[in-house]
């Protein structure tokens, strides 16, 4: 696995060699970041302003697209150690990479909310949901919060009071909701 764009672009990732952590595939971080981009753009935005949060990040490869792409800071939630392991080698070039291992239902609290958030939880647990819930009790999340959340392709979607869904793509058996705060009209 590869980081796919930016000043890093082609830099190998480092993976657990267990099957526990499902790295997001090179295609739809691609995807991804040509939508998140294209979004920037439009809001008149750029990277470098950006503060962006990997929820459940396992290898960190979608954070570290970020930082590869200008972020001003990225932080990592992660609680599985061997994923741990690798996010550390993998984000140790950069010093703008906050590593926090924690639960991502449990997460520290947060005095300014960040602009860009990507979780990509076990599927079919619902855990994400959980996370999305804490995150906003915890001052992650306003109104201007961009929230990427991966599931499995059929996964059902019950989405918690106060979010809306703003876009819904598929990507092999992978989906991206793009979502955020229902307050935030201007979102689309």
């Amino acid at each position: 696995m590869r980081i796919v764009g930016g000043t890093y672009r082609g830099k190998k990732l480092q993976t657990p060699l267990d099957n526990k952590t499902r790295p997001t595939s090179d295609k739809a971080r691609e995807a991804l970041f040509n939508i998140l981009d294209s979004r920037l753009l439009k809001k008149q935005k750029k990277w470098e302003n950006i503060v962006f949060l990997d929820v459940f990040a396992g290898t960190g490869a979608v954070g570290i697209e970020a930082l590869s792409r200008g972020a001003k800071k990225a932080f990592f939630i992660e609680n599985y150690m061997p994923a741990i392991t690798c996010l550390k080698a993998n984000t140790k070039i950069f010093d703008n990479a906050i590593i926090l291992t924690n639960n991502a239902e449990i997460p520290p609290f947060q005095t300014q909310p960040v602009d860009i958030i990507f979780m990509d939880a076990p599927y079919t647990q619902q855990l994400w949901e959980k996370a999305l819930m804490a995150l906003q009790k915890n001052g992650w999340i306003d109104s201007q919060t961009y929230i990427v959340i991966e599931i499995e392709r059929n996964e059902n979607v019950c989405m918690p009071a106060g979010f809306t869904i703003l876009d819904d793509r598929h990507y092999g058996r992978n989906r991206l909701l793009f979502v955020c705060l229902s307050t935030n009209k201007a979102g689309k």
